[in-house]
């Protein structure tokens, strides 16, 4: 549950030397915390000294909401304005109560405002049946996330500086670190961190490159708006990634650069592939937009060829609150070249020696993406419980007959999206699961060579067999960090629901 904690309950609670059941449920994290920031100051007007130490450890554990200035003026003027702003905060931030020792004050209201013993109960009662599971939840972190994210923007806020700036340069040491690359160039989505790499690289018109079939369009999209051609490679069945050995084939004197993509958070196979880079003198460009953290023989996404690309799109494993991007590197001179082409090749300001456009990161999403960056590690390792968690069930439900687990295969794979796949009845799955209410998708329905607007490259049905087999077989379940247990359980045993009875 998320409560919010009344001044009331607090000053009791906190000046009293008996334990306190409500604060131990939000220290162990049974129930969601919150306190408005109005009540700080009652608070430490009332407390004695001791108890104020107390509030300081307590707040640690709390996220504090701050009041818009319209929230307060609504009710500025009541004699019961607490209450009133209180029964505000609860419906703005969807609260599911209030917690008081004096629940009256609040009568005739449709918020639920619980005593000590009410909200005890509610806890240890038996949870209600799961009736729906959603895809991804993205505003389950909010309660996390809300101080670190709210004084980062703040900051931003009263500094004046929107466009690039301190709060992006951050951001970028921040990334290049976790990354393991020397520099990151903040950006203004995932699709144009792959196109800035691309004219880094002065691909255009008459150049090849290589790449999957088998991903998100933006992939082989970025490289036509260079006036380049993408040359598709087939996938690993098992990984979905390009196949290595069978990139050299495709090789021609227009070919510049390979762009493996890392799909579903699992690195592709790079040490051939930066094999054949070499030795035909080809840059790589990592798509990297899934797999942030994702490692192959204990290096990272990102620093495995020259650029590597991702995404923040709010979906990713590390999402902004709109559309950014970044691009790592460990050479100086794809550093400088792509900073320069992010505002429109103009080095000095107004003086351009190269074409390269708005590729801009605001420093708002930049911020965002700074204050999560400290939770992604925990995030990451719940992905990676909850993808154990789902190879455990559907091997004790003897599921595995029917569906294709997400194999590990280079660790360490951090499930942007966990993938099963079967052979018969995709479709049928899909159908049955969303109509109980549980959140999958295709990922993806039609493969890169069979879209229309690639039609000019001349590919027919069969020449990529596994990604036109892994288009139609494949789905992907709710995998987030969000997911609980319970929630995993009512899945696998709708899909045994579906196998064994239908």
């Amino acid at each position: 549950m998320e409560i919010l904690l009344h001044y009331d309950f607090l000053i009791e609670a906190l000046s009293s030397k008996e334990k306190s059941v409500v604060i131990d449920f939000c220290k162990t994290g049974k129930c969601k915390g919150w306190v408005s920031s109005t009540t700080l100051p009652v608070l430490l007007r009332v407390l004695k000294k001791e108890d104020k130490v107390r509030l300081f450890d307590l707040l640690n554990r709390l996220s504090v909401i701050t009041p818009t200035a319209i929230e307060i003026e609504q009710v500025f003027q009541d004699e019961s304005f607490e209450e009133k702003l209180a029964l505000n905060l609860v419906r703005s931030c969807r609260l599911d109560a209030i917690v008081s020792t004096e629940p009256e004050k609040f009568s005739g209201n449709d918020v639920s405002v619980l005593t000590v013993k009410q909200l005890e109960s509610k806890v240890n009662e038996s949870p209600s049946p799961i009736n729906e599971v959603k895809l991804l939840d993205i505003s389950a972190s909010y309660h996390q996330i809300l101080n670190d994210v709210e004084a980062e923007m703040a900051d931003t806020t009263r500094s004046g500086q929107f466009i690039l700036g301190s709060k992006v340069m951050e951001m970028e040491e921040k990334i290049a670190k976790y990354c393991q690359t020397k520099y990151a160039v903040g950006v203004s989505s995932g699709t144009d961190a792959l196109l800035i790499s691309l004219m880094a690289l002065g691909i255009g018109e008459g150049d090849e490159v290589i790449t999957s079939p088998y991903t998100f369009f933006a992939t082989a999209g970025s490289i036509v708006r260079t006036g380049a051609k993408p040359v598709f490679v087939d996938i690993n069945d098992v990984t979905f990634n390009m196949k290595a050995e069978h990139i050299e084939r495709y090789i021609t004197p227009k070919t510049r650069a390979i762009m493996p993509v890392h799909l579903y958070g699992q690195c592709a196979d790079m040490e051939p592939i930066v094999a054949i880079a070499k030795k035909h003198s080809l840059n790589i460009i990592e798509d990297s937009a899934q797999s942030i953290g994702a490692e192959y023989k204990s290096k990272r996404a990102g620093s495995l060829g020259d650029m590597g690309c991702f995404s923040f799109f709010p979906a990713k494993n590390l999402g902004a609150f709109g559309d950014g991007g970044v691009v790592t590197t460990s050479s100086k001179e794809f550093y400088e070249k792509l900073k320069i082409l992010r505002v429109h090749g103009s080095n000095p300001k107004y003086y351009h020696k190269m074409i390269g456009g708005n590729f801009r990161l605001d420093a708002l999403q930049a911020g965002v993406v700074k204050a999560k960056l400290k939770f992604l590690e925990d995030w990451t390792e719940k992905r990676r419980k909850n993808a154990s968690t789902y190879n455990q069930l559907f091997r004790q439900n003897a599921l595995t007959q029917y569906i294709q687990l997400p194999p590990e295969v280079f660790p360490r794979h951090v499930y942007n999206q966990y993938i099963i796949r079967l052979e018969n009845r995709r479709d049928e799955l899909l159908s049955f699961l969303k109509g109980r209410n549980i959140g999958c998708e295709i990922y993806y329905p039609l493969p890169l060579h069979f879209q229309d607007c690639f039609q000019s490259l001349n590919y027919k049905k069969g020449d990529f067999p596994e990604s036109e087999r892994a288009a139609d077989e494949t789905l992907a379940l709710p995998i987030s960090h969000e997911i609980t247990q319970a929630q995993q359980e009512y899945i696998v045993e709708n899909i045994r629901y579906f196998f064994l009875k239908n």
